[in-house]
C-alpha cells in the first residue's frame, strides 16, 4: 500500500504534523518524525539506538536541517518548532510526503523538485538518507545540518559544559564522540565536504509532550558544522549514519535501495493474503522482532522502548503463527516457560529489564492458553512433552497453594488475587487516593484458571497420563460450579469481580475472555446471549471498548495507560482477535460468520494510513474522528489484526 499526502494537506500545519512516520530495523534502531519533518515528541529522531543495556533508546541525532540555494536566493527546506513559534517554514515547499514503502518528501522549489528518502537497513545499524534534483535547470547548492542531541528518548539536552563538541573529518566521513557513556556517530557523505562549526540551537519544543513529562519540554541541539554539496539535475548526494566505521566499497545506494524494497513489499510465497494492507502490517511487525539476542527479543513499542509480557503474549500468534515460523514460536514459548517463578511470569521481559516483578495474576494463565492455540493449529503434542507440560502443571500447583501478591487459590476454588494496595489485573483500575479497586476474584483472571485447568487436562489425555486427566477433570468441575454461582447472575449477566462477597456489575472488556477461550465455563446458550451484550455495547469497527460508557460520557482524547479513561470507554484495536475468536466458536455457520466480519472490520486495516503510518495505535479516543491514543506504534494491535485476520480467511468466501 502508498500512502501518499498531498500539498493541500502538507500545507495545513496541524494536520501535516499529526501524520508521523516510523523506520525501524531489527538492531533495535529507529528513525521518526512527522510528514514536514518537524518533531513534535521528544521521542523523535532521525537516528535512534539503543543503550548497552537496551533499557533505553538514545536519540543520537535528532535531525537534519537543509537550506536550498539558487543562485543567491536562499530557502529553507526544514520546519522546526521553537518555545517561540515555527520556524523556518519549510512545510511550504512540500508537495507531497509518501510511503512507498520508505518515507520521501519531494519539495518544489522555483520549478525545482527535489526528492528526500530515508530508510534503515534491516539487519546493519545503517540509516540512509538521499537527496535527488529530479529534473532539468542549473545546478543547485545544498546545505544540510545535523542537529545533535546524544541523550536518552525520555530526557532532553541542554548546552552542558564538559561535551566533546570536536569534529573529527576523515575521507568523506566525519565522526562525533560528545559524551564518553554514549555512542559514536559516523556520517558518511558521497560528495561536497564537511564544513565544521560549534553552535547550538535553542529551545525546541516538542508539543505533543505536554501533560506527558514534567519538565520544561524545551531543547537545546548541538550543531558541529554542515555538509555543503552541489546538486546537478538527475543526480544525488547519499548520506550513511552509523555508530560504526562502515566500509566504503559496500555503501551503494541503489543496491542497498533495492535489496531493501524487496523485502520489505515481497510477502512470502503462500502468505495467508494478498491484501495490500494485510502484507503491510506484516511488513511493520516483522520489524518489532530485535535480532539483538537468542531468541530474538520482541518490541511491544521502538518510540515507547517498552518490552512488557502480556503484550509479548498477545503478539506471538499473528506474528509467528500466521506466518508459519513454528520454530520462531517455540523458541519464543519456551523462553516464556523458562520465565515462569512461583508459578507467575514477570511483568517485564528479563532479557531487557533486569529488576522485575511478578504482581500479574493473568499471564501464566495467558502463557497455557497461548501454548492451547498452537495446538490446536500444529497438533504437535511432542512439543508439550519436553518441560511445557510439567510447567504448566506447576503453575497450576502454585495457585493451588498460594503465590505471589495474595495470589491464591480460595475455598471455593476460584482465584483471589491482590489487595487494596497491589493491584494483579490486566484493568489495574484505582480511586483517587491510589487505592486498588479492582481486586479479589475477578472474571478474567477465573475464567483463564478454568481454561487453564481444562487444558493441562487435555494434555494430560493426549500424553497418555489418565490419573492426571481425572484430577484435572474433578478440579475443572469444582472451579466450573463456583464460577457459575459468583459470577453468573439471574439475568444471565456476569459480575466483572466479586471481594468478600460484594460484587461489581461493570461491563468491562473482560466479559469477552470467557467468550474467546477454548474451554468456557458457560454453556453455548448463555455464550450466545453474553456475545450479544458485547456487540451492544462493546463492539466498534475498530475493536472492542473497553467498557460500556454511558451515551452521554466522554472519554479524554489523549490517553495513556495511567487514566482511568483508558479503562472506562477507550477502544483497543488489538481486542479483535479475542472478538474474532469468541464470534468464529459460538456461530452457527461459520462461513457466514467470518464473511460478515471481515466486511465489518475492513476499515480497520486502513487505519495505518492515520497518525503513525503503517501502524496502528494501542487505542482510539474517538471512533468518529478516529482520534488515536496510548502507544502509537503497538506491536499487539498489528499482531492481533493479523492473527484475526488469518483466523478469518480459513472460512470466509474470497474476495
Amino acid at each position: 500500500m502508498e500512502i501518499s499526502l498531498d500539498k493541500g494537506t502538507l500545507q495545513d500545519l496541524d494536520k501535516a504534523s499529526s501524520f508521523e512516520w516510523l523506520e525501524k530495523n531489527n538492531k533495535g534502531i529507529y528513525s521518526s518524525s512527522t510528514a514536514i519533518g518537524m518533531n513534535t515528541r521528544r521521542e523523535h529522531g532521525l537516528f535512534v539506538v539503543p543503550d548497552q543495556t537496551l533499557e533505553k533508546k538514545v536519540v543520537l541525532l535528532s535531525k537534519f536541517e537543509e537550506s536550498i540555494f539558487i543562485e543567491n536566493r536562499l530557502h529553507e527546506i526544514s520546519t522546526n518548532t521553537y518555545s517561540s513559534g515555527v520556524f523556518p517554514s519549510g512545510y511550504t515547499y512540500l508537495k507531497n510526503f509518501k510511503m512507498k514503502p520508505f518515507p520521501t518528501s519531494i519539495f518544489e522549489i522555483e520549478g525545482r523538485i527535489i526528492e528526500k528518502t530515508v530508510f534503515l537497513l534491516s539487519e546493519y545499524s545503517i540509516l540512509v538518507v538521499r537527496y535527488e534534483l529530479k529534473n532539468q535547470g542549473k545546478p543547485l547548492n545544498l546545505i544540510i545540518k545535523p542537529f545533535l542531541a546524544d541523550r536518552f528518548s525520555t530526557d532532553l539536552s541542554k548546552e552542558l559544559q564538559g561535551l566533546n563538541t570536536d569534529s573529527y573529518i576523515g575521507n568523506y566521513f566525519v565522526r562525533w564522540a560528545l559524551k564518553p557513556a554514549m555512542p559514536e556517530i559516523y556520517v558518511y557523505y558521497s560528495s561536497g565536504e564537511f564544513v565544521s562549526t560549534t553552535l547550538w540551537y535553542k529551545n525546541f519544543h516538542y508539543p505533543k509532550d505536554s501533560g506527558k513529562y514534567n519538565d520544561t519540554n524545551f531543547e537545546h541541539l548541538f550543531n558541529p558544522g554542515f555538509f555543503q554539496t552541489t546538486l546537478v539535475p538527475y543526480q544525488a548526494v547519499d548520506l550513511y549514519i552509523s555508530t560504526n566505521e562502515l566500509e566504503t566499497d559496500n555503501l551503494n545506494y541503489e543496491a542497498l535501495f533495492k535489496a531493501e524494497k524487496e523485502r520489505r513489499i515481497t510477502p512470502r510465497e503462500g502468505f495467508f493474503t494478498k491484501d495490500n494492507n494485510i502484507i503491510e502490517i506484516n511488513s511493520s511487525l516483522k520489524k518489532s522482532l530485535m535480532t539483538v539476542a537468542t531468541p530474538p527479543v520482541i518490541s511491544v513499542s521502538f518510540l515507547e522502548n517498552i518490552y512488557t509480557t502480556r503484550d509479548l503474549i498477545f503478539s506471538l500468534p499473528g506474528m509467528f503463527l500466521a506466518n508459519e515460523d513454528y520454530a520462531g514460536f517455540k523458541d519464543q514459548y519456551l523462553t516464556l516457560i523458562s520465565q515462569v517463578s512461583e508459578g507467575l511470569l514477570p511483568v517485564h521481559s528479563p532479557i531487557i529489564r533486569k529488576k522485575n516483578h511478578y504482581s500479574a495474576a493473568d499471564l501464566s494463565l495467558w502463557l497455557i492458553n497461548l501454548g492451547y492455540i498452537y495446538y490446536k493449529l500444529t497438533k504437535d503434542i511432542e512439543f508439550f512433552n519436553n518441560g511445557v507440560f510439567q510447567a504448566y502443571q506447576s503453575i497450576i500447583e502454585y495457585y493451588q497453594k498460594g503465590t505471589l501478591n495474595n495470589i491464591y487459590v480460595d475455598k471455593d476454588n476460584l482465584v483471589f488475587s491482590g489487595n487494596k494496595s497491589s493491584s494483579t489485573s490486566w484493568i489495574p483500575l484505582t480511586a483517587e487516593d491510589n487505592e486498588v479497586m479492582r481486586y479479589g476474584k475477578l472474571l478474567e483472571i477465573n475464567s483463564l484458571w478454568y481454561n487453564a485447568i481444562k487444558i493441562t487436562e487435555h494434555f494430560s489425555n493426549e500424553l497418555g497420563k489418565k490419573r492426571k486427566a481425572a484430577k484435572y477433570l474433578k478440579l475443572s468441575e469444582k472451579v466450573k460450579d463456583s464460577y457459575l454461582k459468583t459470577f453468573v447472575q439471574d439475568d444471565d449477566t456476569l459480575i466483572d469481580f466479586s471481594v468478600h462477597g460484594n460484587k461489581n456489575t461493570d461491563f468491562r472488556i473482560n466479559q469477552i475472555v470467557p467468550l474467546a477461550l477454548s474451554f468456557s465455563p458457560l454453556d453455548d446458550s448463555l455464550q450466545s446471549k453474553l456475545l450479544k451484550q458485547v456487540d451492544a455495547h462493546l463492539l466498534t469497527p475498530f475493536g472492542l471498548k473497553s467498557a460500556k460508557n454511558d451515551a452521554n460520557a466522554s472519554v479524554a482524547k489523549i490517553l495513556t495507560r495511567r487514566m482511568s479513561s483508558f479503562y472506562n470507554g477507550a477502544i483497543w484495536p488489538w481486542t479483535i482477535s479475542l472478538y474474532v475468536s469468541a464470534s468464529l466458536k459460538n456461530a452457527e455457520d461459520k462461513k457466514i460468520k467470518a464473511t460478515q466480519l471481515k466486511q465489518y472490520f475492513s476499515t480497520l486495516p486502513k487505519l495505518i494510513s492515520q497518525g503513525l503510518l503503517n501502524y496502528l495505535p494501542e487505542a482510539l479516543s474517538d471512533s468518529e474522528n478516529l482520534i488515536q491514543s496510548g502507544i502509537e506504534d503497538y506491536t499487539p494491535s498489528l499482531s492481533c489484526l493479523l492473527w484475526a485476520f488469518f483466523e478469518l480467511e480459513k472460512y470466509a468466501d474470497p474476495q
